[in-house]
């Protein structure tokens, strides 16, 4: 007796699974077919899963005891594509001051330019780039300063900041605006968002005082204002006389001391921020920002005669508004728009004219406006889209002054693709910029188009480790003095080009009694061309701004941190930066500079921070170390500028009672009363100690 064959009819196709047919039989080979149709089957089988799940009764139920798992998070600069320092909340804690120049001074690659005194300008330079050429940011908004193009760090409070960060290139973010492509690197000071648990407030009170006759009351207040929003206001107020000895040598006499003079600030920083959280967790701030400073100059020291009387007021003011899409979804969306109105008052009593004096006014104005977008095409493909559109203008008292207006609209499109151990990210921003005068002739019309590419592969997990790259071209702009400034500025000037090339290792890991230690080693090379230099023109009293420079510089740059377990009931963590740099001047083979270090570029620089932590008391040990230098292009021994090492303590005493924190910090600077000059002639401080006092809520 035969057996009978029964056929069973195939199963019906579950929902979705012709779609996946139809994509497969379009797209036999192609890999967006074999991504849809994997996405759509795993999502089948979630599915699927959780029918089943639903439609079975659970009979028994199996009890878990809770595992705790301790383990130290990676920190973001030491897993990033782009050559990254950051300085977070507990590290800005150790350090000296409570202002931006305190925070990024002991970066790696970082020349901070310090005039001396408490009220001295504090401008960066970054791998031999000069300051125009960093981007400052505080939540993303720029700080920008269209007339000089260099940003005051000292003016920027970092009180309520969560981290300080330092990106070479440019960040790898997925949603940013344009401006941050723009610029060769980046500074962004992220503000903190407070966690309010059961209370509705939060407040700090803090007062610092000490030498050169400082007092520097800070408040700051939280307030929970509903469920989902907040207000955050800080006020920082600094007065101090400035006024300390240093030593001079004139002539064939002794080293003779004296007080440096005309040092003197008063500031005020008001800072008012509105927070806001939607349900789909999307996020609007509004943001004003204040500051209004009187403060003196501090000239050079000219023999027999140290006395200056340059006085510099400030009144700038910005607010902005900002709003963010959920960030964990595929389309992300970044919104911002802002005004800002800057006051600069610069007068010399002593300056030889007409009047008896130079009183210069400057206002100027911003509007910008931004917007950003990022799409996930697939988990491992993001595409970026940003438009920053911004106004520019300037406005002098000086005569015949060009009264100039700067319109800029920057374009950036970046693509980004991770997969395994590789990473790639790419961009390119276009930037048009027009401008027009009310006399005189304004500068010409730019339009340029600037790539940079980032590339990254992991070499291994345990310990981790990743090989990056980088390339990057970018130019900056001319700025309004350089084209308009009276018998100096030049109105036909070129854009600055500079490009970045990098290449390094980073990696972390953790082993037996050190909990975690990173190590990063970078070489970069950038080379600057059409830099823009001043230079005497009818004779030495008469300088015009031209382009005729170009720099060459290499340079290596390591860095390590190690941070221990509790041994014997005291936890240790140390961080060393090193960077080496030759920046060459290489215009012009026949002139006396070639081949010479440009001026103030050290060849070598250090930093260690050691700090140790036992329960609610930690002190810091941190020391700094610029290597010599020379004032000008020439490289002799009458223009180098000797090299220094100075030495920084400071203790840290946490107190909890009840729901408060009092916190008391003593810090010593310059504990060894070292001699030394940033800039020549410029003298800075000795030894100063400092006393702050806290109340947390």
């Amino acid at each position: 007796m035969m057996n009978k064959v029964i056929r069973t009819p195939p199963a019906p196709p579950r929902r979705g699974e012709c779609f996946v047919r139809a994509v497969l039989i379009i797209d036999k080979r192609g890999v967006i077919g074999r991504s849809i149709y994997l996405v759509v089957l795993v999502s089948l089988l979630i599915l699927s899963s959780l029918s089943t799940t639903a439609q079975t009764n659970l009979k028994d139920t199996v009890k878990i005891n809770e595992v705790e798992v301790k383990a130290m998070k990676p920190k973001v600069e030491d897993k990033s594509l782009e050559p990254m320092q950051q300085i977070t909340r507990i590290e800005l804690d150790r350090v000296g001051g409570s202002t931006a120049d305190g925070a990024v001074k002991t970066f790696s690659g970082v020349i901070l330019k310090d005039y001396g005194g408490v009220g001295g300008i504090k401008t960066v330079m970054v791998r031999s780039l000069g300051a125009n050429h960093t981007g400052v940011f505080v939540d993303g908004i720029p700080f920008s300063d269209v007339a000089s193009g260099q940003v005051d760090l000292g003016k920027i409070s970092t009180d309520n900041a969560d981290n300080v960060t330092l990106s070479i290139g440019q960040s790898s973010a997925l949603c940013q605006p344009a401006r941050f492509y723009a610029s060769a690197n980046v500074i962004n000071i992220q503000s903190a968002d407070p966690l309010f648990d059961s209370t509705l407030y939060h407040f700090k009170i803090a007062y610092r005082t000490g030498s050169f006759g400082m007092m520097n009351p800070r408040f700051s207040l939280q307030n929970k204002i509903s469920r989902h929003s907040f207000s955050d206001v800080s006020f920082n107020y600094i007065k101090a006389n400035g006024v300390y000895p240093y030593k001079i040598q004139l002539g064939s006499s002794k080293d003779t001391t004296m007080k440096r003079s005309n040092s003197d600030i008063r500031s005020v920083n008001v800072n008012a921020r509105y927070v806001s959280f939607f349900n789909d967790s999307s996020k609007l701030s509004v943001n004003c920002y204040f500051y209004n400073s009187q403060r003196g100059l501090p000239g050079a020291v000219i023999f027999y005669n140290p006395f200056s009387g340059q006085r510099l007021w400030n009144n700038d003011f910005f607010s902005n508004m900002q709003y963010q899409t959920n960030p964990l979804k595929p389309l992300q969306w970044l919104s911002t728009i802002k005004y800002s109105n800057n006051y600069l008052r610069y007068l010399d009593p002593l300056f030889l004219n007409t009047e008896g004096k130079l009183d210069n006014r400057y206002i100027q104005h911003e509007y910008y406006a931004s917007q950003a977008g990022s799409y996930r095409i697939i988990d491992s493909l993001h595409l970026s889209l940003s438009s920053d559109f911004y106004i520019n203008t300037l406005d002098a008292n000086l005569p015949d002054y060009a009264r100039p207006t700067r319109y800029s609209w920057l374009t950036a499109t970046s693509l980004q693709y991770a997969v395994n151990r590789f990473e790639a990210d790419g961009s390119l921003l276009e930037s048009v910029i027009r401008e027009q005068t009310q006399t005189g002739n304004a500068a010409q019309p730019r339009n340029v188009l600037r790539p940079s590419m980032m590339l990254g592969y992991k070499i291994s997990n345990k310990p981790f480790i990743k090989v990056r790259m980088l390339y990057k071209d970018v130019f900056r702009m001319p700025t309004f003095n350089d084209l308009y400034y009276s018998l100096v500025g030049n109105n036909n000037l070129k854009p600055e080009n500079a490009r970045q090339y990098n290449i390094g290792f980073t990696g972390y890991s953790h082993w037996r009694f050190i909990e975690y230690c990173s190590f990063k080693i970078d070489g970069f090379y950038n080379r600057v061309t059409d830099k823009i230099v001043a230079i005497p023109t009818q004779n030495l009293f008469v300088w015009s701004m031209t382009n005729i420079g170009k720099v060459d510089c290499k340079g290596i740059e390591l860095q390590t941190m190690f941070q221990t377990k509790a041994l014997t009931g005291v936890r240790y963590s140390l961080l060393c930066n090193y960077s080496y740099q030759q920046a060459l001047d290489v215009t012009d083979p026949k002139s006396t500079t070639y081949n010479q270090q440009i001026p103030y570029v050290p060849y070598e620089t250090f930093s260690a921070n050691l700090s140790a932590t036992i329960k609610q008391f930690t002190f810091s040990y941190t020391t700094l170390f610029n290597g010599f230098r020379y004032v000008l292009g020439e490289n002799t021994y009458e223009n180098m500028l000797p090299g220094w090492w100075v030495s920084d303590i400071s203790a840290l005493y946490d107190l909890p009672v009840k729901n408060y924190k009092l916190r008391c910090k003593v810090e010593v600077n310059n504990i060894f009363d070292k001699q030394y000059e940033v800039i020549r002639s410029f003298p800075m401080p000795g030894r100063s100690v400092f006393v702050t006092l806290t109340m947390i809520y």
